[in-house]
């Protein structure tokens, strides 16, 4: 009987034992394995396997875990993560990465650190995290050392980049504000989305005017 692999790799995010030194590890002892055919005990020789995934997938599914998105060997942007032989030859070097890569201005949604009502904190962190990847923020994640402002701010800006930099999609009720300045820290990466002509979804602020709007219409 014909046995194919289907799916095999390992997360880099999302979990504690997701990270990029484990990924390595795992790529290089399974692709020289492949590669030299020697299967497994009690099935030697060729073994057909694909490995999962090529791409990150900010919008899959978390349902078994966080790590879910964070399969790619390539970051959303088609920049490489670590090292690899796909030939399984063990001269591991980064893979070509993807050329001409448009990306949005070189601007991020920072929590405001002048903000005094805190109370809607919350339920605002919330809604960004309900439409874009906060995975990061989890336990033995990347972002898992950020404080709380800093949260805030990773949460704030997933949901800013997600929305294509919005002008309405960095207020959160006055609690947060655009920045100029990288506040990305240490592993942490606060990203910068690549353009695209999906359209956004409304943001609180924008989603409050739009109400307002139709109540006086009635």
């Amino acid at each position: 009987m014909t046995i194919i692999v289907g799916e095999v790799g390992w997360p880099t995010n999302g979990d504690k034992n997701a990270n990029i030194g484990s990924a390595y590890r795992f790529y290089n002892g399974l692709l020289p394995r492949l590669a030299a055919n020697t299967g497994t005990p009690l099935r030697p020789g060729y073994l057909e396997v694909y490995l999962f995934g090529l791409l990150d997938e900010d919008a899959k599914s978390v349902a078994p875990g966080n790590f879910e998105r964070h399969w790619g060997i390539f970051r959303y942007d088609g920049q490489p993560k670590f090292g690899i032989d796909l030939t399984g030859k063990g001269n591991n070097q980064l893979l070509i990465p993807a050329k001409d890569v448009e990306y949005l201005p070189q601007k991020w949604c920072s929590f405001n650190p002048d903000a005094t009502d805190l109370s809607k904190l919350a339920d605002n962190i919330n809604f960004a995290c309900t439409f874009a990847d906060c995975t990061a923020l989890g336990y033995g994640s990347s972002c898992n050392g950020l404080d709380a402002n800093g949260n805030a701010s990773y949460a704030f800006n997933m949901y800013f980049q997600a929305q294509n930099q919005g002008d309405l999609t960095c207020n959160f009720e006055g609690l947060a504000l655009i920045t100029t300045k990288n506040i990305s820290q240490g592993n942490c990466n606060f990203t910068i989305q690549i353009t695209t002509s999906l359209s956004a979804i409304p943001g609180p602020s924008l989603i409050l005017a739009l109400t307002f709007l139709l109540i006086v219409l009635l």
